[in-house]
């Protein structure tokens, strides 16, 4: 790729490596803003009924589910490296994003949820190298500071997005904030376009017999079985949380969209404090930290509807969430044979997202059945269970 050429050094240039990563994530946390909550929130002021929106969105979102499908090419072709990727499956999103900037989901609905779809792929494909190349660079030494620093990019993506496209939408029309979703991405793919990556000198491999060969072990079956049910209660949580807002607590767009940009204040530290502990403790022990109080915190939201507490019990909770973030994927990287970080590492993460989208993308039919309040405590019961199942999790498998 052009431009100036940066040495890539762990040892010498680790600031650049923990940037780099927070840059490369910085592109999820404007999906994570756009397509749960503020997409969400579009639809509703186009008096589309919850359980259609949360399908649409679910099925928005059904990319980061199966990505390992095309994350393969990945580790199929390790010898071009993983930048590339990077810049490709970012490029798609940026194309498919801006070309949503044209199409009103209230004449052109299918084609909607269609341009959404394969916006989505492009940024999985960016995800699913950005990934590759963090398991690549790390060790389980710094693995969690360095998930630290990608989800502190992810949640600034959040943040900053939540803002600038929510006061888009609000000043201009809820289309521009695709336009802007596009154009923040595009400009996110400089550094890396600029950054000389350490291409390991390896053949391109056979990845399902060494994906196969892992998935025999022990700790994988188990963390097939933990993972999607470690993040359902997140999924219901964040997809509830923005149409409980719209609906219940009566914002608008902009407030929704400045509420959730504030979070990012206690998101931030999440990440960081959830990275150096997984580092310092063990990353079970940091997961077991986190979920706990963040199940009793949500069953408190239902105590009241005045705004003020509602924001601050959301504050807490993302504080939780975000640090439990960091401990997970930390933990799944740990259990990624890295010659095939890319498929292995989007296999967990997306089943990571199969239970998170999943479960977000009945909670429409959950409020419409059951109402609000039990949308909450569903959201907060559903995190302890899969704590059990995490106890019997042992990884030894890879020294890396």
């Amino acid at each position: 790729m052009g431009g100036k050429k940066i040495s890539f050094d762990l040892e010498k240039r680790g600031y650049l490596k923990y940037l780099l990563f927070a840059n490369l994530y910085f592109p999820e946390g404007i999906s994570n803003i756009l397509v749960p909550v503020l997409i969400p929130v579009y639809l509703v002021s186009l008096d589309f009924p919850v359980e259609i929106i949360t399908v649409v969105v679910g099925f928005g979102l059904i990319p980061w589910i199966i990505k390992f499908l095309w994350s393969g090419i990945i580790d199929i072709f390790i010898s071009k490296g993983r930048k590339f990727f990077v810049i490709i499956g970012g490029l798609i999103a940026v194309f498919c994003l801006i070309s949503l900037f044209f199409i009103s989901p209230l004449t052109l609905l299918i084609p909607f949820i269609i341009i959404l779809f394969l916006s989505q792929i492009g940024q999985t494909l960016l995800d699913s190298a950005a990934d590759a190349w963090g398991i690549d660079v790390s060790t389980k030494e710094n693995r969690g500071k360095l998930n630290g620093a990608m989800k502190l990019g992810m949640v600034l993506g959040s943040g900053i997005g939540a803002i600038v496209l929510a006061s888009f939408a609000e000043f201009f029309g809820n289309n521009y904030m695709f336009l802007i979703a596009g154009l923040i991405i595009l400009l996110n793919l400089i550094l890396p376009t600029v950054i000389r990556e350490t291409v390991k000198k390896t053949k391109d491999q056979k990845v399902t017999k060494l994906l196969l060969i892992e998935l025999k072990k022990r700790y994988a079956k188990l963390l097939l079985f933990y993972i999607p049910l470690a993040t359902m209660g997140s999924g219901i949580f964040a997809f509830g949380i923005p149409i409980f807002a719209s609906n219940i607590l009566n914002l608008s767009t902009g407030e929704i969209g400045l509420i959730a940009g504030l979070g990012t204040i206690f998101a931030i530290p999440g990440s960081i404090v959830g990275g150096i502990i997984s580092d310092k403790l063990e990353r079970k022990k940091s997961i077991f930290i986190f979920i706990v109080p963040t199940a009793f915190l949500i069953f408190l939201v239902i105590l009241s509807n005045n705004i003020a507490y509602v924001i601050f019990l959301y504050s807490i909770i993302i504080f939780l969430f975000s640090g439990f973030a960091a401990s997970l994927h930390s933990f799944n990287m740990d259990a990624t044979n890295p010659k095939i970080g890319g498929t292995q590492f989007s296999l967990y993460n997306g089943l990571a997202n199969l239970g998170y989208i999943g479960a977000g993308t009945i909670t429409g039919s959950i409020i419409a059945i059951l109402g609000y309040n039990y949308m909450f405590i569903l959201s907060g019961l559903v995190l302890l269970p899969p704590l059990i199942i995490l106890h019997f999790i042992k990884i030894n498998n890879i020294d890396n």
